[in-house]
């Protein structure tokens, strides 16, 4: 459900792979746009209100036409097409993105007018790092997905589908410059380029800011350049106006559904939402008169409950000549139905829809056994087999040449050297960073506000030793302009505490800053997250509670970045106060569980001050080398005045049979530092095998050393650990540190744990624990 709500607007044209015996298009676009469209009427008053100047109505107007229009001197193209799709997974939303999966192709497409599309696959290849074939760079056996430049109808925003709709329709994403679209947004004008051709021609490049009225899903806000002499397309960017609402859509487009998903689901999978941050497109000019696609990108993520996973699609074009090709062999006409056919000839015999189903699966399995008996055929005789696709109502009738040895397409030299390569040249990344950049705080939908929408269930439930079983909801309500309001609230069974917060927001998607009056249980300690859903998993089940807390009420300012680690900072004026130890249960331990540990005594106080963190990663190939780092300082005067920060290092690498991972980390402070702002050693995330809490001090310094077979799926390790905390001026009289060893196992690529420690001093015991979210 995830994947395809992020890439709703690229309905892309045809999926072939390595081993692919036929194409399969499971949203029929035809259908799709057949159906009438769903819209607002456009009043005068929208027109009134649509345009904040008379040069964006012409500019609008002229690129309205300009986009239905088929330039007739365009008669071929001969080019190479090349996308990649990346998706990641996080088990939060400041865990460290794991790179799940990464698909990618390249292919020479000759299209003429009189003909359609010879497509020439040329690579294709995929990779699920998670998993033990991790080591594989290339796959074989996945389906691809071939980018096709152009063809006669073809949309030139990327949104909203393949083909250009004259209209909008609120079914999907609502294009800003189709017909009607002035119910939705408004326009102003922007800056202006000039542009010098080799022959001396100048070429004016001017901006369209476009923002839509209200923040909605299907609507956009963006930067759009157009050449002024025809209103041709030449670069935009843009994104979502505000998030997806999973739940809330899946209502609207059935209404009722809802009540038909079990009670226990949906608290389950709460928030489910989606959002596209930023979306690029970039023409060329060619020949001095045709603007053609040269790059696409789309960045996004899906959130559901505590899962978050980000997505990437990229696409690059070059064109070997452009109106060059005199002829080309013709697809042959279709002597075979089409899905939606074969789908409209079951309805119209008055079939329901369970068997419309069941007969679409008993036809789709009968083409696949057509298609490999030919593809058997073809390969028995030749290199090659041709598969035949004609897409949307037959304007792109394709021959698709596919090689009968997968080894040639998952070791293609028109594929990058390596799969996990990080593509900056490839897509122009900086090009397109300059261009995300337009995307600021100001180009903002209308204020209107919406319906509050509620937020609950195992994304907001924790257990520890303070709390005890705790929940809460949050109540959000997106105002317009990029704001949006939170209240919170939580309570908890054990200490018998009504906690909550009340946020103003405003981001771009991008970026977000946030004001917020809170009172809170903090966390205290560095490492891990004590106050998430893995962590209280182990403290349920046999009291292993490793966080230290303690509690707070007061006011923040703070910036986030959500997308890919980046800098965090908040401003606070707080009171801080201990937090006593108030739950001893456990599953099995029972009512008076002594494993749990005592918390921090904190030093009751005023505190005003700031703090910041930024996090940082290279590298995405699991078996190669990868390193991540993480930078935190604070500061805070009051009651107290101190600073405090640390640094910590992790990096890992593939050596053959086995893997290494070696993190490093070290902190201190100055002033009076009060006792929550202590550093704390022991445990999981420190030294494996020590109570946590054991190291305790102003100063510390940590070392892990972790050794597995180089499988990411199921990886088998042994480690050892250790650590030193103590007073600031005690880093040359540490004397004997903290030490543990052991054996594990890791899966998922450390998104699941399993640890056999060993304490070695000052405690000699043996711990064993499961967890999530761990380094290696």
């Amino acid at each position: 459900m995830l994947l395809p709500t992020l890439v709703l607007a690229f309905q892309v044209t045809v999926s072939v792979g390595p081993g692919e015996t036929g194409v399969r298009v499971e949203r029929d676009q035809d259908t799709v746009s057949r159906r009438e469209a769903r819209r607002i009427p456009v009043t005068d008053e929208h027109r009134r209100t649509a345009f904040k100047d008379a040069a964006a109505r012409d500019l609008l107007l002229r690129a309205r036409i300009a986009r239905m229009t088929q330039d007739s001197m365009l008669i071929s193209y001969d080019a190479k097409s090349y996308r990649r799709i990346s998706a990641g997974m996080a088990l939060r939303a400041i865990a460290r993105e794991r790179l799940a999966f990464r698909a990618e192709n390249a292919a020479r497409v000759r299209w003429h007018r009189d003909a359609g599309a010879q497509v020439e696959v040329l690579g294709a290849r995929a990779v699920v790092p998670l998993s033990n074939e991790a080591e594989e760079e290339a796959r074989g056996d996945q389906r691809e997905m071939l980018a096709i430049p152009y063809f006669p109808g073809k949309e030139q925003l990327w949104i909203g589908g393949e083909v250009a709709r004259a209209e909008v329709d609120e079914r999907s994403l609502i294009h800003p410059i189709a017909e009607g679209s002035e119910a939705y947004y408004s326009f102003a004008t922007g800056d202006s380029v000039l542009m010098t051709l080799p022959d001396g021609k100048r070429i004016t490049l001017r901006e369209l800011r476009i923002t839509a009225r209200q923040p909605r899903w299907n609507v956009i806000v963006g930067s759009f350049w157009f050449e002024t002499d025809r209103a041709d397309l030449v670069r935009a960017v843009y994104r979502l106006s505000t998030p997806i609402d999973i739940w809330d859509v899946a209502n609207e487009e059935s209404p009722g559904s809802e009540d038909e998903v079990p009670g226990f689901v949906r608290p389950l999978l709460t928030p489910m939402t989606a959002d596209i941050t930023a979306i690029s497109v970039e023409y060329g000019l060619y020949e001095q008169r045709f603007w053609l696609p040269r790059l696409h990108g789309m960045e996004g993520y899906a959130r559901v409950s505590f899962l978050r996973v980000p997505l990437r699609i990229e696409e690059r074009y070059t064109y070997a000549s452009v109106n060059g090709l005199d002829s080309l062999t013709a697809v042959p006409p279709s002597v075979t139905r089409t899905a939606s056919e074969m789908r409209d000839s079951l309805r119209e015999a008055g079939l329901d829809s369970a068997d419309v189903r069941s007969a679409m699966r008993a036809w789709r399995a009968q083409q696949d056994t057509l298609a490999t008996n030919r593809r058997k055929l073809e390969c028995s005789t030749s290199e090659t087999f041709t598969v035949y696709q004609y897409q949307h109502d037959g304007a792109l009738p394709m021959a698709l040449s596919i090689p009968c040895d997968d080894a040639r397409l998952v070791n293609s030299a028109d594929l990058p050297a390596s799969i996990y390569d990080a593509g900056e040249e490839l897509f122009g990344a900086r090009e397109r960073d300059e261009l995300v950049k337009a995307l600021k705080m100001d180009l903002q939908p209308g204020w209107s506000p919406q319906k509050p929408t509620l937020e609950y269930g195992l994304a907001y439930t924790r257990f520890n030793r303070v709390e005890g079983f705790s929940t809460g909801a949050e109540l959000k309500r997106t105002l317009g302009s990029g704001y949006t309001t939170a209240l919170g609230l939580r309570g908890s069974a054990a200490d018998a505490q009504l906690n909550g917060d009340l946020t103003l927001a405003r981001s771009n998607g991008r970026t977000e800053l946030r004001g917020t009056v809170y009172r809170r249980l903090a966390v205290s300690s560095d490492f891990g997250s004590p106050l998430s859903f893995g962590a209280s998993v182990p403290s349920l089940l046999y009291a292993r509670d490793e966080g230290f807390y303690h509690r707070a009420w007061g006011a923040e300012l703070a910036g986030t970045r959500p997308m890919r680690g980046g800098l965090d900072w908040r401003l606070f004026a707080e009171q801080q106060w201990t937090a006593p130890v108030e739950n001893r249960w456990s599953l099995f331990g029972g009512a008076n569980d002594d494993r749990f540990i005592p918390n921090v005594t904190a030093d009751q106080g005023w505190f005003y001050g700031g703090a910041a963190r930024w996090r940082g990663s290279r590298g995405l190939d699991p078996l190669g080398w990868r390193l991540s780092a993480d930078v935190r300082t604070e500061a805070a005067t009051g009651d107290a005045d101190y600073v405090r920060g640390l640094v910590e290092a992790t990096v890992s690498r593939g050596l053959g049979p086995v893997a290494a991972s070696l993190t490093g980390a070290a902190g201190t402070s100055g002033g009076a530092l009060p006792a929550q702002r202590h550093f704390f050693l022991g445990g999981l995330q420190t030294v494996r095998g020590q109570t946590a809490g054991t190291g305790y001090g102003e100063s510390f310094w940590m070392s892990r050393l972790e050794v597995g077979t180089n499988r990411t799926g199921i990886r088998p390790v042994v480690f050892g650990d250790l650590g030193w905390a103590g007073p600031r001026n005690g880093w040359s009289e540490i004397g004997r540190p903290l030490s543990g060893a052991g054996v594990g196992a890791s899966f998922l690529d450390g998104m699941i744990r399993l640890d056999l420690a060993r304490g070695i001093h000052p405690r000699w015991q043996t711990r064993l624990d499961l967890y999530l979210e761990a380094r290696f």
